[in-house]
């Protein structure tokens, strides 16, 4: 491994050697021209996924996901409102008021939102969240591509295979229900160009500069997701081995660059990072259910793929937004020919490595196929427990899988355009050898086309999100709120984030009680947990919303429910007027009649106005 990972002469004598191809490839350089058209094709691609959130970002939301597209719009709201407020932007008292919560310990993205800020403001964390969908779409497939055509001196329709495969996979396409920190991947082929540079001998100026920039690529990726940069971590470390293995990696020339990076990032990032595990509203582990890939989810089809079925997929997945698997049968003979036929080249032992050991992880602690157990050993359980595994869901370790698929992909596709583009004419059969090496090349295009139709994708899901009242859109909310907080009815949570959609309408000038993120669960063990911990009365209007009865508060009730509203610093309690679509959805909950007759026995009567049932408890607020 030096400047390229083309590594294997070949052992047929026709066959343009590496060397050979990477003359091939300086003739003719990769540059902003040479990648514009593979840019434009992922960018249509990515519209065209996202093309139902695009006719109007504000008013649709991506349903798939439950809430958690709104969750992450808040991350991009609370971070552009602590810049222009000059607040502390590792913390935020926006939701979860007044105790607030850790924005390192949730996935805040800010990597993207502190630059996106200014869209954020102007025209809302909708359109941020958007553009970040967009970008994570096309810049990580067009990152990819370059990545192929540039270490590995292919043909550029291999490349472009292969990032299109890598960018728009099943799990990238699934984690884009509500998961944008899982597309914003484009770092990491970066990162990994930036490794194989450090391989080439440099001077010590070079070297030194060299490092510094892999160490704020890393800072960077860091700050956009730490567990894509994790799994990516773990992947290039197999690949790693196995290159080392294979005499490959001269990582003695590496090692100072290396060193340098790590210390660049560590410096960096040494802050954040206490902020995250040791500030205030932090956590140390998040309690996992059972989240592994089944081993009929290798070869299934995922919920957003060409003829899929999601009565499958939905048995098969965690949930829409962690189909991390779902390659379709086809591929697996493919990748099998390809081992075949090239087991020779390292590059290729090494992207093999990386299936087997990231598929094996993401099975879990128990190899199922179609839920029943199999007598198949799991390798989770080994890692479970160390340091930085046990928060992390075992599925997901496929997306380590999908750019070692690629890889393999790409050497077969180049391969044949080999045969056919570089082959010499021999005089005495030029026909019959003209015939063999085309018929080699569609022979192969069309295998990689079957192997990739069960991944085709189709357009993301998208429903209409409740319209923000009038109450808030023409500010009648400022009357009644000074500086306290603003209780939703129900409490924003997993299942409801309607209430971000109020507070970004109102520029993020009032507080939130309780909401959706993830911290402490209030045991003082370090475990964490998604949402807030409930107080009386929140618990109380959770339970009404869920079983669509109405209670009426007892007198030592409304006294504890008086009591949670002063720990709150609640100044307004707001009751939507229309019936809650969303969280019907999500969990059955009541419709607004129940809820304003339960909460009409602890406060009185409400007001309405602008759309919205609401009630002035100022006068409670500071006990």
């Amino acid at each position: 491994m030096s400047a390229s990972l083309d590594d294997a002469p070949s052992t047929r004598g026709r066959e343009p050697s590496s060397t050979q191809r990477g003359a091939q490839h300086r003739r003719n350089p990769l540059g902003v021209w040479g990648t514009l058209p593979a840019i434009t094709a992922y960018g249509l691609l990515a519209a065209w996924l996202l093309s139902f959130l695009i006719v109007d970002p504000t008013r649709t939301y991506l349903s798939q996901g439950v809430q958690d597209q709104q969750a992450f719009e808040w991350y991009f709201g609370a971070t552009a409102h602590n810049l222009v407020t000059f607040s502390n932007p590792l913390f935020s008292t926006l939701q979860n008021h007044p105790t607030g919560v850790n924005m390192m310990a949730n996935a805040t993205v800010m990597g993207l939102g502190v630059p996106l800020a200014p869209v954020t403001l102007l025209v809302g964390p909708q359109w941020t969240f958007l553009i970040v969908e967009w970008l994570g779409f096309t810049a990580t497939a067009t990152c990819w591509y370059a990545l192929f055509a540039r270490r590995l001196t292919v043909h550029r329709l291999a490349a472009f295979v292969g990032g299109l495969l890598v960018g728009f996979s099943p799990a990238m396409v699934s984690h884009a229900n509500g998961h944008p920190n899982f597309l914003a991947q484009f770092l990491v082929p970066v990162i990994i160009d930036r490794l194989l540079d450090l391989g080439e001998p440099h001077a010590r100026a070079a070297q030194l500069r060299k490092g510094l920039l892999l160490g704020v690529l890393v800072t960077w990726q860091l700050w956009m997701g730490e567990e894509v940069l994790l799994l990516a971590s773990l992947g290039i470390g197999l690949a790693a081995l196995a290159m080392l293995v294979q005499g490959r990696l001269p990582w003695r020339t590496m090692l100072p660059g290396v060193l340098i990076g790590a210390a660049t990032s560590i410096t960096l990032f040494a802050y954040p990072l206490w902020w995250q595990f040791a500030g205030p509203q932090s956590y140390t582990s998040m309690w996992q259910g059972v989240a592994n890939n089944d081993l009929a989810a290798l070869w299934e089809r995922a919920t957003r793929s060409v003829g899929s079925d999601p009565s499958i997929s939905v048995v098969l997945s965690l949930n829409r937004t962690e189909e991390n698997a779902f390659f379709g049968m086809p591929i697996w003979a493919l990748l099998l020919v390809v081992l075949l036929l090239a087991w020779r080249r390292p590059v290729v032992r090494a992207a093999v490595l990386v299936i087997v050991a990231s598929v094996w992880t993401s099975l879990g602690t128990a190899v199922t196929l179609h839920g029943a157990p199999t007598s198949i050993p799991a390798i989770w359980p080994r890692l479970a427990d160390l340091p930085l595994f046990e928060s992390l869901l075992p599925t997901r370790f496929t997306l380590i899988t999908v750019p070692a698929i690629a890889t393999l992909l790409v050497v077969a596709l180049d391969w044949a355009i080999g045969q056919a583009v570089n082959r010499p004419v021999e005089r005495s059969r030029p026909v019959a050898r003209a015939l063999q090496s085309w018929g080699i090349l569609a022979t192969t295009v069309v295998a990689v086309l079957v192997a990739l139709t069960p991944m085709i994708p189709t357009p993301l899901w998208a429903e209409a999100r409740p319209a923000v009242p009038a109450f808030f859109t023409q500010g009648q909310w400022r009357v009644f709120v000074d500086d306290g907080s603003v209780l939703a009815v129900p409490p924003p949570d997993i299942c409801d984030m309607r209430a971000a959609d109020w507070q970004a309408a109102a520029a993020w000038d009032f507080p939130l009680v309780e909401g959706y993120f993830m911290g402490p669960d209030g045991s003082g063990t370090g475990m964490g947990i998604r949402g807030a911990v409930r107080r009386p009365f929140s618990q109380w209007l959770a339970t009404i919303n869920q079983t669509q009865v109405a209670r009426t508060a007892t007198a030592e009730e409304k006294a504890q429910f008086i009591r949670d509203l002063s720990a709150w610093r609640t100044d307004l309690v707001v009751l939507d007027a229309r019936t809650d679509v969303v969280a019907q959805r999500c969990s059955g909950a009541a419709g607004t009649t129940v809820l304003r007759r339960s909460v009409e026995s602890v406060l009185g009567p409400a007001t309405e106005s602008g759309g919205v049932a609401f009630w002035d408890v100022r006068r409670w607020r500071d006990g």
